[in-house]
């Protein structure tokens, strides 16, 4: 009985919302090395020569001086930010400017240029975060912003169910449930894709849905924020979770799971309308 509840949830969440989660996870696959990549598309602008051997970086206050001088009152200086690497220029942002990133030499203070924005991954981002229905103002609700954050949840839900779904009744059903046919035809190589990979992303999709929705809901990111605590700083709460969301968190090892997860998130919901269809032929032909 339990099992046919899950299964009910797991289906009419999943049918309605499928297509929508595919371009939410396919988006974000697209994201995972967006930093990578515009890095090393301008290398001469992202990347610094220490000036001799254990050469001392720039103190912060110092690099914002620099920076100010540059920009000579006709803009409001945000914050400079050291990457982290020695051999990365620091990334200066400003008021008037939103998300743009001037690079500064962290050792002379010598200002190198504003980095380039892709408007390929722009699309993207405005793609997974509002189905390119960005909000009026910065903290405010769109329709595309609402869609995404409701089918998150819904995926939260659809993947649990999912989990509970396939939670084996035996040993042997185990060991199906942990590999995927290679041998029984494409139908069969199509079910245990969809279950087995869906098992093994689930953890990852989790953690990118779970921290997604800070960006979403206000009354979420205040919930999650609260769980550390009320004296911990909420940019420092921000940064963590977008470590988390992103993979960034362990390195180019995590980026690679995570770009997979999200890759095979995308393609679920098609293989799990295929499932659908299937079945429910079948039984036409019954």
């Amino acid at each position: 009985m339990m099992r046919k509840l899950f299964r009910n949830i797991h289906l009419w969440l999943s049918l309605p919302l499928g297509l929508i989660i595919s371009v939410i996870c396919l988006s974000g696959a697209s994201l995972v090395f967006e930093r990578d990549i515009t890095h090393a598309l301008q290398r001469e602008l992202y990347n610094v020569t220490p000036p001799s051997e254990g050469a001392e970086l720039l103190a912060p206050s110092q690099l914002e001086s620099a920076v100010l001088t540059w920009a000579a009152d006709s803009l409001t200086l945000n914050a400079v930010r050291l990457q982290d690497s020695p051999r990365k220029a620091a990334l200066a942002t400003f008021r008037e400017t939103g998300k743009r990133q001037l690079c500064v030499d962290p050792y002379t203070g010598e200002v190198k240029g504003w980095a380039k924005s892709y408007e390929f991954f722009r699309t993207m981002r405005q793609l997974h975060r509002w189905l390119l229905d960005p909000p009026a103002s910065r903290g405010s609700m769109s329709t595309g912003k609402a869609i995404i954050g409701i089918t998150t949840m819904a995926m939260v839900v659809i993947l649990i169910s999912g989990v509970i779904l396939w939670i084996p009744r035996n040993r042997k059903a185990l060991k199906n449930r942990l590999g995927v046919s290679l041998n029984k035809g494409w139908k069969r190589f199509l079910y245990d894709s969809h279950v087995t990979v869906g098992f093994y992303c689930t953890v990852f999709l989790l953690i990118m849905a779970l921290t997604g929705l800070t960006w979403s809901f206000d009354w979420y990111r205040t919930a999650a924020y609260s769980l550390f605590g009320a004296d911990t700083d909420a940019g420092t709460l921000r940064r963590l979770f977008y470590t988390l969301h992103t993979g960034s968190w362990g390195g180019i090892v995590t980026k690679i799971l995570y770009f997979i997860a999200a890759l095979c998130g995308g393609i679920l919901p098609l293989s799990g309308y295929w499932l659908w269809w299937r079945r429910k032929s079948l039984k036409k032909r019954a």
